[in-house]
């Protein structure tokens, strides 16, 4: 080998986002004037580099690089200690290279954005939220999270109380917020909270929430209870104005005509009995003067009574039907992309489950970064909505007709970013809506 490389410091330290350097003497241990290449080869290749990068050197001679390393603060490259190489190849010698080792310990930071979505949640008992924790660092990191109230009015609750973040990660805790006292009428109250997301040695993130709390019953409920009770009046006045006059006056004839027909069967048992007496008193007569008595015929039997009139109704049924519980869903999909001068897009994907249909209502995009480049939302390959990274930190759509999304055409976030040097566009985009099953195609019945 025509060539003796050394590294005057194998073992170095740098933030992320700044640099720090190395020293490396290349010598010519040939007879002959030769040319040699200089590069880094290892894990940390892509974020060092060596000036000079090429070297001609006499027999005998020797010169001195600087080696460069400059890794980006991102979640991209994590903490701790990163082999290098520098590799130095011979122009009389293509194949033959000398390669010197060393280490660079990469210092860990923390980084950390928190979103509470939504920020208003409007409920009778509980109202829920989702707390979206981004670490942007390059290590891992406990948070301790801590809702509060300024007037004491609200139950808080959170889940997990204290995660663990992952670098490059999105965290979801979930926050349940209930309301100590409820109302029974009146308007709606505004009972505002915070969550503040905490860790040692830094100051607190901290999100602003609103419950709105709304009444027991609802607010069209004393209308109903006033109308029902002007319905109730009319009709108490309609019976005694109307009705009750009416059934009196029916319930008169109707006696006057009972009363005249009993008159009437009253007159012909009293012409019947006179008629009995007179035949009596002529039996009474013949047997006095010994004459036979001739039998008389016994008075006819009285007048019958009438048949009455029965009524009689059915009890009237019915029917309820319930609906099947829409199932509410929502999810957030975090994208990490480097840094293009091409058309090339970095995918994000979420896949509703084979039999389910995702029905979209509401996306928000979030770029809490402002990084700079293009997001897109597809179905499939199918592109929905796109924008300039530039143009927004967080931007709401909210749809009147539902977006639908199945396991053949998922959720898609596609980014292509243009951020300057090699800081990663690291947008998101939280979706909401209904995740409900595949009705089964109905089977066609044989006729008769």
């Amino acid at each position: 080998m025509s060539v003796a490389v050394g590294l005057v410091e194998t073992n170095v330290t740098v933030d992320p986002g700044g640099e720090t350097g190395c020293t490396v003497r290349v010598r010519n241990t040939a007879s002959v004037v030769d040319q040699f290449t200089l590069d880094v080869v290892g894990d940390a290749a892509e974020w060092a580099r060596v000036e000079p990068a090429t070297m001609n050197l006499l027999p005998g001679t020797e010169e001195e690089a600087r080696v460069t390393f400059a890794p980006p603060r991102a979640a991209s490259v994590p903490a701790g200690s990163v082999d290098f190489g520098v590799r130095v190849r011979c122009h009389e010698d293509p194949d033959g290279s000398v390669v010197e080792e060393g280490v660079v310990t990469v210092r860990p930071f923390v980084e950390l954005a928190a979103e509470l979505v939504p920020r208003t949640s409007r409920a009778r008992g509980t109202g829920r939220h989702q707390l979206v924790v981004d670490n942007t660092g390059n290590t891992d990191t406990t948070v301790e999270i801590l809702p509060s109230d300024p007037d004491r009015l609200l139950n808080l609750r959170v889940q997990p109380a204290a995660p663990v973040l992952r670098p490059g990660t999105a965290t979801f805790v979930k926050l349940r917020v209930r309301p100590r006292r409820r109302f029974l009428l009146g308007p709606d109250r505004n009972l505002p909270f915070q969550v503040a997301v905490t860790r040692p040695d830094t100051e607190p993130i901290v999100c602003d929430g609103t419950l709105v709390q709304r009444a027991v019953l609802p607010a069209w409920s004393p209308r109903v209870v006033l109308v029902a009770v002007a319905v109730v009046v009319a009709l108490v006045g309609l019976w005694f104005a109307v009705l009750k006059p009416t059934v009196q006056s029916t319930a008169k004839e109707a006696a006057q005509v009972q009363t005249e027909q009993l008159s009437q069967e009253v007159s012909e048992v009293k012409i019947q009995a006179s008629e009995a007496a007179e035949t009596a008193e002529k039996v009474e007569k013949a047997v006095t003067e010994g004459m036979l008595p001739t039998p008389a015929p016994e008075p006819s039997s009285g007048p019958g009574t009438g048949p009455g009139r029965t009524n009689g109704g059915g009890p009237q049924g019915g029917t309820l039907e319930n609906a099947d519980p829409e199932t509410a869903t929502d999810f957030r999909v975090a994208t990490n992309a480097s840094p293009t001068t091409s058309n090339t897009f970095t995918l994000a994907t979420y896949r509703p489950a084979e039999g389910k249909v995702l029905w979209v209502t509401d996306i928000v995009l979030q770029n809490p970064h402002g990084d700079a480049g293009v997001l897109q939302v597809r179905r499939g390959a199918t592109v929905l909505l796109e924008t300039g990274l530039n143009n927004f930190r967080d931007l709401d759509y909210h749809f009147v007709q539902p977006v639908r999304f199945s396991a053949g055409q998922p959720v898609t976030v596609a980014v292509r970013c243009t951020n300057p040097g090699t800081t990663a566009c690291t947008p998101a985009a939280y979706f909401a809506g209904q995740l409900v099953p595949v009705p089964p195609t109905p089977s066609p019945s044989a006729s008769r």
